[in-house]
């Protein structure tokens, strides 16, 4: 088991089943069981993220593990998910008082700069990446561990990395001693 706490992201493109399925199983996992799931579906419309949403915080919910809504705040008002991700330009149009209705507020950054914007504007928690070479980002060279000592120097923010992250308990220790407060894993959690 790892030391890091971890959290699944869901991701369509690499899980070979529906994402409410696939969430359903690693509700299930005793071993490897996330601290939390962000719930990412891109290529669904409003109202289908919706339904996916409400599937899920019920399994969610049975299961005790943590439900983050991905980039609609007004739903996760309407469903009272107190979790939510937001990328950063999202963050950014964030009306003030809805911040507070929030208890993990969390963004991607991908410089210092951002991670420090980031918590001004009222985030609770950063995910910086990408430090691995992962397919996700194909092409593009990770930051790396340095940028992700970086980015925890420079906030007092709890940082989870992302970006070619396993279940690899050398990895997992390496991004712990630059800082890292946890993990998120998109592929390696999509194909379990």
């Amino acid at each position: 088991m790892s030391e890091l706490p971890l959290i699944a992201v869901t991701d369509s493109a690499s899980c070979p089943r529906p994402l409410a399925e696939q969430i359903e199983r690693l509700t299930k996992l005793t071993e490897l069981r996330p601290q939390a799931v962000i719930l990412r579906a891109k290529s669904l419309d409003k109202a289908a993220y919706r339904t996916l949403a409400l599937e899920v915080q019920q399994s969610c919910e049975a299961a005790g593990i943590p439900l983050i809504l991905h980039s609609d705040w007004q739903l996760a008002r309407e469903l009272g998910v107190k979790r939510l991700h937001l990328p950063l330009a999202l963050l950014r149009q964030l009306p003030t008082c809805e911040r507070a209705h929030f208890t993990w507020l969390s963004t991607s950054v991908h410089s210092v700069e951002e991670a420090i914007e980031a918590q001004a504007l009222g985030a609770t928690v950063l995910i910086a990446g990408h430090i691995y070479t992962t397919q996700c980002k194909a092409g593009l060279a990770p930051r790396g561990l340095g940028f992700l000592q970086s980015v925890c120097s420079a906030v007092s923010l709890p940082v989870y990395a992302i970006g070619g992250i396993s279940f690899d308990a050398t990895q997992h220790a390496e991004l712990k001693a630059n800082g890292a407060r946890g993990a998120c894993v998109i592929s390696a959690y999509m194909r379990l």
